[in-house]
């Protein structure tokens, strides 16, 4: 071996080992000491990358979980407030009962309408209640309707339909569901079919439905929107440019009425238009809107003959004369048969339903079967009607006396003659308004939430469009954006679960007939209060699984870093030690070169 100073290869061999272990020594201890085997890029790039979105989504899990624990807080302070909503409900139920009772006076009706007063005042208080300052049951997130369709939709949703199917079940015992029903769906629709013009009669709205065999498979109920365009969309009603007369409300009862009819009655559509008209007119009562036609089609016995002899299958389009002559017909059928008017038509309709026969053979049967045995059939009843005609010696006699039509109670706000009003069934007056009984607020009315929804057995197929959350407020739920649960926007106030009208005026219970009003109206009040509550508590225990869900994602995502950073103490110490021990190692072997060249020396000596 050649003796050198210049170059000494085994020191610089030497101190480049130890440079290596020294580094391999410093990585192990960073390792050792932190715990984690990636402690920076440089340590393992993809690795690193890897880890810090892990541990970014951990970060979210976490303030996703911190979120829904606060929505369930929310969540049962709203409850809290409803719980108190339908502990008032009952007892205003009780209240009700005790003034329809004729045991008390009108004095202590008007006591227990002042406790009813003040127990909806606290309805509207609770629907004030906060959390984190945001009111949580006043509606304030609710989104408005855009435009005059989802107006109507939400009217047809929320109370209109199930109105007019509660009155139809009443008045004739018919009903979507029911043993013999051969449809239990329906599509609503809007169209254009124009404005009536002078001579010129256009529909407002029409049932259609498609029969096989003379039994409906498919119903679909039309509205016209060139009419109802201009529908004010503050009145309960559905008034149109302020007319009182055409409210939409009694639309859609006379239109539900055929819809019932067709699903229940087998070979509806050959039934006479007569028949058909008349008995959706008499649900809802026409003695105001139809006075003038009602007079026109009695002012003489061959009038009388004329109208009411009109057995032509169903027209398409038929005139109003056919709608008030039909009322007539039915009013007298009614008056002239044994038992309540609601019995008679209840036992027109079962003998319709139960029966084989068609046309004018069915309505014969009908006839028979109501009045039992007073009229054989359709002539019968004709020439008994001609007769009283003949009897009374004029059209209003003969309508107040054979009939039990009042014409001269027949302005607007008098008894439109309704099946279930005063002038036919004896029951309470029921006017314009009343006749369909609505809530006494829009703010009753609330977007179908899907598009289709069920109502007292019948199915509704709602226009594209026209469906959604009721509100927009949100909680979010998941690591990235819009991964959300959305809450409805509950409206606990008195005006929006029915019990007080738009003036803020309370349910009266001053009279007997109001007390009887207000059960029905507590009962529906209860039903919205629980159906939040319900869902309320839905959304809670919903809350609580996503909540359970996400804590486990955050502990497997959790465990999934740590298989990627953290480090094994076993391995990385074995490693310390192998790395010590080669640094000190190289140290000794280093001190022993840079001994080598000092053997030069030994030449000068």
């Amino acid at each position: 071996m050649a003796m050198i100073i210049k170059n000494n290869m085994s020191a610089l061999n030497t101190l480049n080992k130890l440079n290596e272990n020294a580094k391999e020594l410093a990585d192990s201890l960073k390792k050792v000491s932190s715990g984690m085997k990636i402690n920076s890029a440089g340590d393992d790039a993809s690795g690193y990358a890897i880890s810090e979105r892990m541990r970014v989504q951990m970060r979210g899990l976490s303030q996703d979980i911190a979120n829904t624990q606060n929505g369930v807080s929310m969540l049962k302070v709203a409850e809290g407030g409803v719980q108190s909503t339908v502990d008032i409900l009952k007892t205003l139920k009780e209240k009700a009962i005790n003034a329809a009772n004729d045991t008390n006076t009108d004095i202590d009706r008007a006591t227990i309408q002042k406790e009813v007063d003040q127990s909806i005042d606290q309805i509207n208080d609770n629907a004030n209640i906060t959390f984190n300052g945001m009111r949580m049951l006043d509606g304030a997130a609710e989104v408005p309707a855009a435009n005059v369709q989802e107006i109507i939709v939400d009217a047809l949703a929320s109370e209109w339909i199930e109105n007019a199917l509660e009155q139809i079940e009443f008045g004739f015992g018919l009903k979507f569901g029911q043993d013999g029903t051969t449809v239990n769906e329906m599509d609503v629709k809007f169209t254009n079919e124009g404005k009536p013009q002078p001579n010129q009669s256009v529909p407002l709205a029409y049932v259609t439905n498609s029969a096989i065999n003379g039994e409906a498979k498919e119903l679909s109920l039309s509205i016209n929107m060139d009419y109802y365009e201009n529908m004010d969309w503050d009145n309960v009603n559905g008034s149109i440019n302020g007319s009182r007369y055409n409210y939409l409300d009694r639309t859609i009862v006379h239109e539900m009425t055929h819809a019932v009819m067709a699903a229940n009655i087998k070979n509806f559509n050959s039934l006479p238009s007569l028949i058909k008209e008349g008995a959706a007119e008499l649900i809802h009562g026409i003695d105001d809107a139809r006075y003038n036609t009602i007079l026109r089609v009695t002012n003489s016995a061959s009038n009388l003959n004329t109208y009411m002899n009109n057995l032509a299958p169903s027209d398409p389009n038929p005139g109003t004369e056919t709608y008030a002559a039909g009322y007539v017909y039915l009013r007298y059928l009614t008056a002239q048969s044994a038992g309540r008017p609601v019995d008679v038509m209840k036992r027109f309709m079962t003998a319709l339903d139960r029966t084989s026969a068609s046309g004018q053979s069915a309505l014969d049967e009908a006839i028979g079967f109501a009045s039992k045995g007073h009229f054989s059939g359709h002539a019968a009843l004709l020439a008994g009607m001609t007769a009283d005609y003949n009897a009374a010696g004029s059209n209003t006699a003969f309508l107040e006396k054979y009939c039990d039509i009042r014409l001269e109670n027949g302005s607007l706000d008098a008894d439109t003659g309704s099946l279930a009003g005063w002038d036919a069934s004896g029951t309470e007056v029921l006017n314009a308004e009343a006749t369909v009984t609505e809530a006494g607020s829009t703010k009753y009315w609330k977007p179908p939430l899907n598009d289709q929804t069920h109502i007292n057995g019948l199915t509704v197929r709602w226009p594209a469009g026209t469906t959604g959350q009721i509100g927009t407020q949100v909680l979010q739920v998941g690591t990235k954006a819009n991964q959300v649960i959305k809450l409805n926007a509950f409206d606990m106030r008195a005006k929006a679960i029915g019990v007080q009208d738009e003036e803020g005026n309370a349910v009266s219970v001053r009279t007997r007939a109001a007390a009887n009003r207000a059960i029905s109206r507590f009962d529906k009040a209860l039903q919205r209060a629980l159906d939040a509550q319900t869902t309320i508590g839905a959304l809670q225990s919903r809350l609580t699984y996503t909540a359970l869900n996400l804590t486990t994602a955050s502990e497997n995502v959790q465990s999934s870093e740590s298989v990627v950073r953290d480090a094994d103490m076993a391995k990385e110490m074995t490693a310390y030690t192998k790395s010590n021990v080669l640094t000190q190692t190289a140290q000794s072997m280093l001190a022993q070169a840079n001994q080598n060249s000092s053997a030069v020396l030994s030449l000068l000596q």
